[in-house]
C-alpha cells in the first residue's frame, strides 16, 4: 500500500500547476548557476596547468554549482510538500485517507517517498548539466558523487521536516515556513561556537560529502534524524486516526 500513496503523492505533484512552475524555476536557477561557475571557471583558467583545471573545476562547480543548489533546495523542498498532508486536511481529502485501511507508517513512507521522487527528478537535471561536460573534460566523479550523496541525504531530511509540519497544521502556507524557519535555524546553527549545536546542524554534516568525503558518522546523523522526524509524523498521524472520526480528525 505505500507504493499506492508514493504514487498517488506523485500524480498529485505532476498534475499541481504550481509544481511545474517550481520545478521550472528550479532549473532555470540551476542553469543559471552552473553556467556562470563554467563562465567564472574558464576565465581563470588560463593560469592554471591541464591537471589542476581539471581537479580545480570539479571543486569549482561543487563550491558554486552543487553546494548553492543544497540551499536553493532548502527552500524549495518545503513549499513543494506543503500541501502534502496540510493541505489535503485542509480540503477535506485526508478524510478518505483516514477512514482506509492504511495504517499511519504506510501514509507517512508514501508521502515521503512521492515527494522525494518528485524532488530527485529535480536534482537529476543538474547532473544531467555536469554530465554534459564529460565527453570533453575529466571530472574527478567520486568527488562528484560523493556531493550528490549529500545533497539527496539533505533534500530527504528537509522532506522529513516538511512532512512533519505539514501534519501539525491546517495552513500549508505556515507549515511551509515553520519548515523553512527549522531547517534555516539548524542550518546557520553550525556557525555556532558550541559543539553540540554544530553537531546537529546538518550544514556541517553536508560540508564532508562536499569535500569529498563518505563518512559513516554523517551518514549515520541524516538517517537518524530522518528516521526520527518521520516516526514523528506518524505518530501524529496515527493520533489524529486514533481519537477522532474520520471527518474530525480530517479537520484538526
Amino acid at each position: 500500500m505505500t507504493k499506492t500513496i508514493a504514487a498517488h503523492e506523485l500524480r498529485v505533484l505532476l498534475r499541481s500547476p504550481f509544481a511545474w512552475i517550481a520545478a521550472a524555476l528550479l532549473q532555470l536557477i540551476f542553469s543559471w548557476l552552473f553556467l556562470a561557475a563554467v563562465d567564472q571557471f574558464t576565465t581563470a583558467q588560463g593560469q592554471l596547468s591541464p591537471g589542476a583545471q581539471q581537479s580545480g573545476l570539479t571543486a569549482y562547480l561543487i563550491v558554486h554549482f552543487i553546494a548553492p543548489s543544497t540551499i536553493i533546495m532548502m527552500l524549495a523542498t518545503p513549499l513543494l510538500c506543503m500541501n502534502s498532508i496540510a493541505g489535503e486536511r485542509q480540503s477535506g481529502r485526508y478524510a478518505l485517507l483516514a477512514s482506509s485501511p492504511l495504517t499511519a507508517a504506510e501514509i507517512v513512507a508514501g508521502k515521503f517517498i512521492g515527494a522525494l521522487l518528485f524532488q530527485y527528478a529535480i536534482v537529476v537535471f543538474s547532473v544531467l548539466l555536469i554530465a554534459a561536460l564529460l565527453p570533453g573534460i575529466a571530472l574527478d566523479l567520486t568527488h562528484l558523487l560523493c556531493a550528490y550523496v549529500g545533497l539527496a541525504l539533505f533534500v530527504a531530511l528537509a522532506t522529513a521536516v516538511s512532512l512533519l509540519f505539514s501534519s501539525l497544521t491546517l495552513r500549508p502556507v505556515l507549515a511551509a515556513f515553520l519548515s523553512f524557519s527549522v531547517m534555516l535555524l539548524l542550518w546557520l546553527a553550525a556557525q555556532s561556537a558550541t559543539g553540540l549545536l554544530s553537531a546537529i546542524s546538518p550544514s556541517s554534516h553536508l560540508a564532508s560529502f562536499m569535500q569529498g568525503n563518505l563518512d559513516s558518522r554523517d551518514l549515520a546523523y541524516f538517517t537518524g534524524v530522518m528516521a526520527i522526524l518521520l516516526c514523528l509524523c506518524t505518530y501524529r498521524i496515527n493520533s489524529l486516526t486514533r481519537t477522532s472520526t474520520p471527518l474530525q480528525a480530517a479537520t484538526q
